[in-house]
């Protein structure tokens, strides 16, 4: 009963300490993935910059209008996000999207202490809000007349409560906000003396968490009463044990001869089962119902493992698709509304046949980029994809440029990941057509290489334009990169997600080398694969 207790003390304290670890984790992350949305729009995004720049009028309300759907963009794709919101000028509504669990009054409130806090600084601050039906953390970011706020709830993460006496709350500043639960006859004095770990104070025990990404600590407060230490299970052990000891005779007989064997055949069975060999085969005779009724259990119990693991691989592929397609969509190029004008420009100058070519193309373009189930294609149809693109960007563009492709034909029916060879196009005309004194020129190399190790596709796109930054190339450069890999250079965003693609569609069979030569060069080699197979 001794050891009982022990057990079930360290019990009860882990599982309060890993409840608010928990949760100060969950707090931790959405806190990062909080300073990471507001910092990017703060510090990368263009629409955000033109909000405090002069801009006629036309062209504020655009700004306005895709600040509005990036706002309503992140807060959807970011679960853990409360909220947004963008104050430009004084007399002017705020800009916000927020979370739709979030509650008009909630709102008003942040509305309001977001435009008191504007002005103030144009460094970063963190304040915590108590609002009428939550709590919120905000990180709040301003340059010039423009500032963003971004928050997130505190409630979230909460762990299940297993009693109404369990009460959960924040520390920050010295200041103790409740979340869940009743309130301790607790000063805030008293509090910020709680030290990290299991701390007794006013007949109550208080785990605290401290956060890693701000000076915050998740408290988790219960009553300090016997029931921390005995359960109810103990005294019902404690007599049965009684119980037990008066009958341990006469059940030793009736254990040696009715249970000894049975119960050494099952433990046989699973000895096999830990080993590997899923086939049971109870062979020792058996009278008792109970023990048949395990075995059958068993039984059941392995072919509910085979089916779970079945249903565990197909999840498993649903899910890669599913991620293939996100990251794929995350490629689809953004200029849709420019080629849309420069069409409307055209019919206006009467240049007919130029905006029917060009429509033609754009209708082509977007047909390729809208294909909800091709992940692959082959460099066949790649190539065709980026011969329609160049004369799509030939039509628009005032000042010329050459792309070269050569394919070998053994590559044309093998499949890619789609988008890798349109992507780098797009970047060499995005990044290196305005070159003074030279038209832009890109080559494109397709090469089918057959080796002692199997067969691979060898893709290399070079210009002349002015390269990659050294900055971008060290993080291109790693073998282990990421769809999540962090560098300020918007040219690298697309180059990245298409290398998580590969990894995920290839695993480690693949590699890639990038480095300036008059001009930037991409090298990627690819196993070569067709109809889903390696050739």
């Amino acid at each position: 009963m001794t050891v009982l207790i022990h057990s079930y003390q360290r019990k009860v304290n882990d599982t309060h300490k890993n409840n608010a670890a928990a949760y100060a984790a969950h707090i931790d992350s959405s806190i990062l993935q909080l300073r990471d949305t507001v910092g990017y729009i703060y510090s990368s995004d263009a629409v955000f910059q033109g909000l405090y720049l002069y801009q006629p009028a036309a062209d504020k309300v655009s700004s306005i209008n895709s600040m509005l759907n990036l706002l309503k963009l992140q807060v959807r794709s970011n679960r853990n996000l409360g909220g947004l919101f963008i104050y430009y000028d004084s007399d002017k509504k705020p800009l916000y999207y927020v979370n739709e669990e979030m509650s008009f009054q909630d709102k008003e409130i942040l509305k309001k202490v977001g435009r008191a806090v504007q002005g103030v600084s144009n460094a970063f601050i963190d304040y915590v809000v108590k609002a009428e039906n939550d709590t919120y953390y905000n990180a709040y970011m301003q340059k010039n007349s423009a500032a963003i706020c971004g928050n997130i709830s505190l409630s979230q993460g909460i762990p299940e409560l297993s009693s109404d006496a369990e009460t959960y709350g924040i520390i920050y500043e010295g200041v103790f906000y409740l979340i869940s639960g009743l309130r301790p006859e607790l000063s805030d004095m008293e509090y910020t003396l709680l030290k990290p770990g299991k701390n007794i104070v006013h007949g109550s025990v208080a785990y605290v968490q401290k956060l890693d990404s701000v000076n915050m600590s998740v408290v988790k407060i219960v009553p300090h009463n016997i029931w921390l230490y005995v359960s109810g299970v103990h005294i019902i052990l404690f007599l049965l044990g009684l119980m037990l000891i008066l009958f341990c005779i006469r059940l030793y007989r009736f254990t040696s001869n009715q249970l000894s064997i049975p119960l050494e055949d099952m433990t046989n069975a699973l000895q096999n089962i830990q080993e590997g060999v899923w086939e049971v085969n109870f062979t020792a005779s058996n009278r008792i119902t109970e023990i048949e009724n395990v075995r059958q259990t068993v039984r059941i119990m392995l072919k509910e493992i085979e089916q779970y693991k079945i249903r565990s691989y197909e999840e498993k592929l649903e899910k890669q698709k599913v991620q293939l397609q996100f990251l794929q969509l995350q490629l689809a190029p953004h200029f849709y509304t420019n080629c849309l004008k420069n069409a409307y420009y055209m019919l206006m100058m009467k240049e007919y046949e130029n905006a029917e070519e060009f429509l033609l193309c754009l209708s082509a373009h977007l047909r390729y980029l809208l294909q909800t189930d091709a992940t692959v294609v082959t460099v066949q149809t790649e190539k065709d994809f980026v011969q329609n693109y160049i004369n799509m960007e030939s039509i628009l563009s005032s000042k010329p440029f050459i792309c070269e492709m050569s394919v070998d034909d053994k590559a044309l029916e093998v499949e890619i990941p789609i988008l890798a060879l349109q992507l780098f196009v797009e970047n060499s005309i995005k990044y290196a057509r305005g070159i003074e004194g030279r038209n832009l020129q890109i080559q494109i190399y397709v090469r089918y290489l057959s080796t002692d190790d199997g067969n691979n596709i060898d893709i290399i796109v070079s210009d002349n334009g002015p390269g990659y930054p050294e900055e971008l190339l060290c993080v291109l450069n790693q073998k282990d990169v990421f769809s999540d890999s962090k560098t300020g250079i918007k040219m690298g965003v697309g180059i990245i997600n298409l290398l998580s693609r590969l990894r995920l569609h290839y695993g480690e069979g693949i590699s890639w080398y990038f480095e300036n030569r008059n001009g930037a060069y991409s090298e990627i080699i690819l196993p070569a694969m067709q109809g889903g197979e390696v050739s």
